[in-house]
């Protein structure tokens, strides 16, 4: 099934992100020694699917995984969610522009694909997974047509889980919860915790809001998942993570398919850190096509 954009759309935006990418670093490390380095920083990289389909941003090709985990591996730059979670707390140090590597939505190119790379370079993951679409293929009842992919199914999750790739709640059926009634958005914060928990043996304290616009999360909905026993929330907004930070409102970094090497070691530094106001301007259009008819 192809998830492709246009080519134009696909120059055009290859064409942003890496300018703004490149650009930032360039500028980042000429101010270097005027900038702020002793403020610690990590970043949350966000992943979808992977495979080999023609200019899908959303997934990201073995080969382009596998050269960017080799990348972060060699420079001892990969951490975890614990390590994170203790990094917000204060008890523990980590490398500078440490970097977490996250995957969204629970699609079966995870485990197929992402999995083998992560465990032989032994690199540490977040799969964010909606415990109520656990198992579910296309064109199953209650499925988008539209989904690019089957789901991961529950002994995937524990394969995953056992080995390093650690599986946390993105919803019960990945709505975004700033379109939800109070009841539903803890419905949809409570069940999946307490489906993964039950399922896996482990404890799920982390959350990512599905879409995670600036319309898909507020402080009362942070609130609610800190209330609920999350102890991290992850948006869809670029940016690093530093001490101090809203532990419930944390950035991102999405990952793209297409983009060079060297521009993904741009982002890893904060080469993207900028693309925020882009989120900031798009999330009206982003939003629009998630209200309710």
């Amino acid at each position: 099934m192809s998830t492709g954009v246009s080519t134009f759309k696909w120059v055009i935006k290859k064409a942003s992100r890496t300018a703004i990418a490149r650009g930032s670093f360039a500028i980042r490390e000429a101010l270097l020694p005027a900038s702020n380095e002793g403020t610690p920083r990590v970043r949350a990289l966000t992943y979808h699917r992977f495979g080999e389909v023609a200019r899908d941003p959303f997934c990201v090709s073995p080969q382009q995984f596998g050269d960017q985990m080799r990348h972060i591996a060699r420079a001892g730059t990969a951490i975890s969610l614990s390590q994170l979670e203790a990094f917000m707390a204060g008890t523990e140090d980590l490398p500078q522009d440490g970097v977490l590597v996250t995957i969204d939505d629970g699609f079966k190119s995870t485990v197929e694909f992402a999995f083998p790379i992560l465990r032989k370079l032994d690199v540490p993951a977040v799969a964010f997974v909606s415990a109520g679409l656990v198992g579910m293929k296309r064109g199953d009842p209650g499925i988008d047509a539209a989904a690019p992919e089957d789901y991961l199914d529950w002994k995937d999750l524990e394969t995953l889980n056992a080995h390093n790739v650690s599986i946390q709640s993105h919803g019960c059926t990945h709505r975004s919860l700033g379109f939800l009634p109070p009841a539903q958005i803890i419905d949809e914060l409570s069940r999946s915790k307490e489906m993964l928990e039950q399922r896996l043996g482990s404890p799920v304290t982390a959350f990512a809001y599905p879409f995670g616009t600036v319309t898909d999360y507020s402080a009362a909905i942070a609130k609610q998942a800190a209330d609920l026993g999350y102890r991290l929330a992850f948006t869809s907004q670029h940016g690093a993570i530093r001490r101090g930070d809203d532990a419930l409102t944390l950035a991102r970094t999405k990952v793209e398919a297409g983009e060079s090497l060297a521009t993904f070691n741009s982002l890893v530094h904060g080469g993207l850190d900028a693309w925020r106001w882009v989120d900031r301007s798009l999330w009206r259009i982003q939003a629009s096509r998630r209200e309710p008819a």
